[in-house]
């Protein structure tokens, strides 16, 4: 990615206006913070479009705009059914959340510790082993956003990307200490409809340069083995767009599971289920992030696509490294495209990044102490939070550094780690009543254990990555062993929000 420097210096006054403005409504966002409940969970704060738009910023990260166009280069179609996701807000409204919402009406609900407590009686165990398994994976999902967003302007600086780390989300981090889960919302209602825009450009601008998915199929399918004079091949054909692409059918399908489920399973969408001020704007709330991460999803697609055609028809080298993809495209499509893609991309990490951050400090300085019966003073809650939040930024930016994975990859990981550990939890033990302590507790025990083990060098059968074997196995043994002891009563509040 060889830019002009005058393109170079577009880039950055955007870029950094961005961040500027990013900033400015964080640390104006921390005037609405009058209590725990809205620095933790900006609680019953917010109308259906800031949540909305919040919700899709959260999800469709980095993984989204950098990730999935080099996964779709490097093995074909079945990333493409990714997009599909995009109905999981609707379903995770639909299932999850009034059910959610209601149960922050009749109890102080700040974090999701707080939504655990009050489903299963303020059981630490279940507290416990939710705070970490998810902490694991939030600051997996975390790393991939810095990873992005710190190789970005590492390129366009000239700078390590440990600096570019430091310099960006450092700022990110400064803000979200300030204003807390308040602020991290309306910067990434902000940032997602930064990504909403570059979004339509970006789609457009792909059937104006490539006429279009039957233009696009067909060079690719004739094009056969592409050879570049940068001593890069790549293999096309047919077969390279059916279903399974170049993966094996089990792993494809992994492609097409693990993001729908796991929309409905992210902290960045359970938790906008409370922070939506009116109850009765649900649905809107489900129509806004649906319809937003519609766009972005689309937008990942295409330009994957795009760059597939492009390399089909020798108008670009096959690429050294897929994750190049959404840059090399935006550099064929001209300074206006590459104005918006690292813009998109910056707005996708930084929304992310702030919203696992918060999460993971959460989860850390109150949720986990609390389990374990450590008692911090009220007084002194959110300068314990404010003081994880930093050091958990500075260990989240030096582990995306050092990380060698594609950032699909890696925000992967996080994000079907994420499923193992919050399935039991929030979609068993919210929607069905039977769902016992011990089930969970056994559900999460296992999802624990086994995600330290797919973070070694063991091989799972089948080929299949780690995280899906946790998630099957967590959630069967959650429904056989909750099967399997005897039904516990349910507070009566907390029974009726969950019939709604």
């Amino acid at each position: 990615m060889d830019l002009a420097q005058s393109t170079v210096t577009l880039i950055l006054i955007f870029s950094f206006a961005m961040i500027a403005i990013s900033l400015v409504i964080g640390v104006l966002a921390s005037r609405r913070v009058k209590s725990d409940n809205d620095y933790f969970g900006a609680s019953g704060l917010f109308g259906p479009v800031t949540v909305g738009l919040a919700s899709t910023a959260g999800v469709a990260s980095a993984f989204a705009i950098v990730g999935v166009p080099g996964v779709i280069y490097d093995t074909g179609s079945p990333m493409a059914w990714w997009m599909l996701s995009s109905g999981a807000f609707a379903l995770g409204y639909m299932i999850l959340g009034k059910k959610i919402r209601a149960i922050a009406e009749v109890r102080p609900i700040a974090s999701l510790g707080d939504l655990s407590d009050a489903r299963f009686n303020n059981n630490k165990v279940i507290k416990t082993l939710m705070s970490i398994v998810v902490s694991i994976a939030c600051i997996g999902y975390l790393a991939s956003q810095i990873s992005a967003g710190s190789a970005l302007f590492s390129h366009l600086l000239g700078v390590e990307p440990i600096v570019a780390g430091l310099i960006i989300f450092g700022l990110l981090t400064v803000y979200t200490i300030i204003a807390g889960e308040v602020g991290g919302l309306m910067t990434q209602a902000f940032q997602g409809f930064i990504m909403v825009f570059a979004s339509v450009i970006m789609i457009i601008l792909f059937f104006r340069m490539t006429g279009g998915f039957s233009t696009v199929a067909a060079s690719v399918a004739e094009a056969g083995t592409v050879t570049g004079t940068n001593g890069v091949t790549k293999e096309l054909g047919p077969k390279f767009l059916s279903a399974w692409g170049s993966m094996k059918g089990s792993m494809s399908f992994v492609w097409m599971f693990v993001p729908f489920f796991g929309v409905i399973a992210q902290p960045a969408v359970l938790a906008r289920m409370y922070a939506i001020k009116d109850p009765r704007e649900l649905p809107k709330a489900a129509f806004v992030s649906g319809i937003a991460h519609m766009f972005v999803a689309f937008l990942a697609v295409t330009v994957a696509y795009g760059v597939l055609h492009m390399v089909a028809t020798g108008e670009v080298q096959p690429l050294e490294h897929p994750d190049t993809a959404v840059y090399v495209f935006a550099d064929k499509a001209g300074v206006f495209a590459q104005l918006m893609v690292y813009a998109a991309v910056l707005a996708a990490s930084m929304s992310s990044a702030s919203a696992y951050l918060t999460t993971t400090s959460t989860l850390l300085s109150r949720d986990l102490p609390r389990a374990l019966s450590i008692n911090i003073d009220p007084k002194n809650q959110r300068k314990v939070t404010r003081v994880f939040m930093a050091i958990m930024g500075l260990v989240a930016i030096v582990v995306s550094i050092y990380n060698t994975s594609l950032v699909g990859i890696l925000g992967a990981f996080g994000y079907g780690t994420l499923v193992s550990a919050m399935f039991p939890v929030f979609l068993v033990g919210i929607l069905w009543e039977r769902a016992t302590e011990k089930g969970v507790i056994a559900g999460l025990a296992v999802s624990f254990l086994l995600t330290l083990v797919t973070l070694t060098p063991f091989q799972w059968p089948g080929g299949l990555p780690g995280y899906f074997h946790v998630t099957c196995i967590s959630l069967a043994l959650t429904i056989f062993v909750s099967l399997l002891t005897p039904k516990q009563s349910i507070p009566e509040d907390i029974k009726l929000a969950m019939k709604l």
